[in-house]
């Protein structure tokens, strides 16, 4: 816009000056051809109005002149001023940039900042992570210490069932040797009571009766339960009813072999019987020792 203004401005300079140069031209021009017919006055006058019109026209074409070199100075000095205007332009723009990425990167930093403690307001409510795993550590050791007493309780249950089969053998076999004396016993006994009152009918019968098998093996017989006692009182019984002026020293010499099998019965069943005593009394300190053990484990 400054550039056509200052055209226009020139143009219309440029006409002015060649409107005074068109008339000093025709001045001129008329003084020429009226040259003969004007005084020398006339003529001096005429040529002094043509020279003021010279002189006027060159000053005006001087004035031009500095006013178009003042004119490229200024127009230099405006596309310069220009210039310097466009590169503040730039970095007016560039720091515009600058700033809109700050400013946008200001906003995701506040944006990431408030997720930032909404997170952490969260995560203050929950458990620190060295508190987890300090519960995780106690769980893992408590699971250890669970499978350790397992293995103990493994051990512990097979030496048991190793040491309850040890024992139901032992209790079997005790319950068979029981049986082999109680039988002994009782055969003793009952060969001694027929042979001591062969002659004595009533003790006879009465003692064949308490000493039948069927009696023996009645619910009323003293020697069904292995822990039963043997009934003393039928030995006195039968050593009162036995006689040996009776008999003969044959007979005596057989029923003493006879009581010798009876006291060698009831020394075999009163050795099972300790040994019975002893395995439940030892049993009994077993079950103590486990149950003690078994208490340890579980504290």
């Amino acid at each position: 816009m400054a550039s056509k203004s200052e055209e226009s401005i020139l143009r219309s300079r440029l006409i002015v000056e060649d409107r005074t140069l068109k008339r000093c031209l025709r001045q001129l021009s008329t003084i020429c051809a009226r040259h003969s017919q004007m005084t020398c006055q006339e003529a001096q006058q005429a040529s002094k109005h043509v020279l003021q019109e010279v002189r006027w026209f060159r000053h005006t074409v001087q004035v031009a002149v500095q006013s178009q070199q003042r004119c490229h100075s200024e127009i230099e000095l405006y596309s310069k001023e220009q210039t310097e205007l466009e590169k503040q332009i730039a970095q007016t723009s560039t720091e515009i940039e600058r700033l809109s990425d700050s400013l946008e990167e200001s906003r995701n930093h506040k944006r990431h900042k408030i997720a930032y403690d909404e997170i952490a307001t969260e995560a203050n409510k929950r458990p620190s992570r060295r508190q987890i795993e300090e519960e995780i550590s106690q769980i893992n050791n408590d699971i250890e210490q669970l499978e350790q007493e397992e293995v103990s309780h493994e051990s512990v249950t097979q030496s048991l069932h190793s040491q309850y089969s040890v024992v139901v053998e032992e209790l079997n076999k005790l319950a068979n040797m029981s049986k082999s004396a109680l039988s002994m016993q009782d055969l003793g006994i009952y060969l001694n009571d027929s042979d001591a009152n062969a002659d004595k009918p009533d003790s006879n019968s009465r003692s064949a009766t308490i000493m039948s098998p069927s009696a023996m093996n009645s619910h009323d017989n003293p020697h069904d339960g292995f822990d039963t006692p043997i009934d003393t009182d039928m030995l006195e019984d039968t050593d009162i009813i036995h006689d040996p002026k009776d008999h003969s020293e044959g007979e005596e010499g057989e029923e003493g072999e006879d009581c010798e099998e009876g006291e060698e019965g009831e020394d075999e069943f009163a050795d099972s019987r300790g040994d019975s005593i002893n395995i439940s009394s030892e049993e009994e300190g077993e079950e103590g020792e486990c149950e003690d053990e078994e208490g340890e484990l579980l504290g």
